[in-house]
């Protein structure tokens, strides 16, 4: 997605715009719940309104989460196909990616052009499948590049609608062998959660089954575990489970990829 050189941050409101940035004076975002949003799946419609002054607007438009737009009032002159997210893949046996939106598009921008006028209406929905992390919500991020000569891209951010489901938490960790041959691993979690409990788990050098090493309470974001001792030479692979005691705060969760020691 293209850099924006300018940010509005509305909810819900109708804007007057500088003609550097958009010859139309009329331009409003909306946002509508669809079902419930204090539970998984959650889902919000996002409406952006655009109306063309005395001459047709050429515009490009992208949203963020990704998803497919919707366009009535205007013609659309190239629209990408939705295509599914390109895989990744960990390097290990341990993969868990988070993917708390609806990722079956690619990001979506379309290309239309306004009659003199007229209103155009763009709509798109932004979907949370999985317990979001902190950073995630139900808002959309509209991007606005006018036609080359009418000034540069800007976004238009709705904030009005919040997620009130259970929280993903986010682990991070490190593993290092100690001197003495104990592997040490100490991680963190975001948010700074100080209940339930992170499991760590392992694989063996040449087994494709892992087994649970360790379960330990996080305190204030912070874990640790300094016991654990390889009984096998070779590379073991860790990766980490978070396990809620508050469901209805937090929901349990893993890291998106294993951590490697090896073992002489």
């Amino acid at each position: 997605m293209r850099l924006p050189l300018a940010v509005v941050a509305v909810a819900g409101a109708l804007l007057a715009l500088p003609s550097a940035a958009l010859a139309a004076p009329a331009v409003s975002v909306s946002s509508s719940r669809v079902g419930p949003t204090n539970k998984l799946p959650a889902k919000v419609l996002h409406t952006l309104t655009l109306t063309a002054g005395a001459t047709e607007e050429y515009l490009a438009v992208d949203v963020f989460p990704a998803n497919e737009i919707t366009v009535t009032g205007a013609d659309v002159q190239s629209q990408p196909g939705g295509t599914g997210p390109s895989l990744a893949m960990c390097p290990g046996r341990w993969q868990r990616f988070h993917h708390a939106y609806n990722d079956s598009f690619t990001p979506t921008q379309v290309t239309i052009t306004i009659a003199p006028g007229q209103t155009a209406t763009l709509s798109a929905e932004v979907e949370l499948r999985r317990a979001p992390w902190i950073d995630e919500s139900l808002d959309a991020r509209w991007t606005i590049e006018p036609g080359s000569l009418a000034g540069p891209a800007f976004d238009l951010i709705a904030y009005n609608l919040s997620y009130r489901g259970p929280l993903g938490v986010e682990l991070a960790f490190r593993a290092i062998r100690a001197p003495d041959g104990h592997v040490v691993v100490a991680g963190t979690t975001e948010p700074r959660v100080g209940s339930g409990r992170v499991e760590l788990w392992a694989f063996r050098p040449g087994s494709n089954r892992a087994r649970r090493i360790a379960s330990v309470r996080p305190r204030n974001g912070v874990w640790s575990y300094k016991r654990f001792m390889p009984d096998r030479s070779g590379r073991w692979e860790l990766y980490a489970r978070y396990r809620t005691t508050k469901p209805r705060v937090w929901a349990n969760d893993a890291s998106e990829c294993g951590e490697f020691v090896r073992v002489p």
